[in-house]
């Protein structure tokens, strides 16, 4: 009986791995700093005046969450009792809201559709320089336990 309970375990992982990256419907390629986004996620306007993900914003305050909105555990992960955490880079604008968000790392990616939703849906406080609002990335994780 545990034999059967390990080889569903192994066969849903090994299955999730293979065929999960086509269920989700847009995912990006993480960027760990080196190369420019390959793939940008969920934007939400084309206006050139934000920084590039890779460019150097000076801060005298860094860019923080006020509410962060639920994330929705993904069914698929929920019944394949898959649990991980995806980092994400999240460009906060003057307002406060955010314009778009990137998967940074994630432990899997069936995950990222429900991160990137969740931090577009959050409240922040934007980033200050000299006392002035700007727009600026961070780094927010999220984490899906059972």
């Amino acid at each position: 009986m545990k034999n059967k309970k390990f080889f569903l375990y192994i066969f849903t992982v090994v299955f999730l791995s293979f065929f999960a990256k086509d269920m989700v419907l847009s995912q990006a390629l993480p960027n760990f700093g080196g190369e420019k986004a390959s793939k940008k996620i969920a934007e939400k306007s084309d206006d050139s005046a934000y920084p590039d993900i890779n460019d150097f914003v000076p801060v005298d305050q860094q860019p923080s969450i006020i509410k962060r909105a639920p994330a929705n555990y993904p069914e698929l992960a929920k019944s394949a009792r898959i649990e991980g955490t995806v980092y994400l880079k999240v460009l906060v604008d003057k307002d406060g809201k955010a314009r778009k968000a990137v998967v940074f790392k994630s432990d899997a990616e069936v995950f990222n559709e429900a991160a990137i939703q969740s931090a577009l849906k959050s409240s922040y406080v934007s980033a200050s320089n000299d006392g002035h609002p700007v727009a600026s990335w961070m780094v927010v994780p999220y984490s899906f336990k059972l």
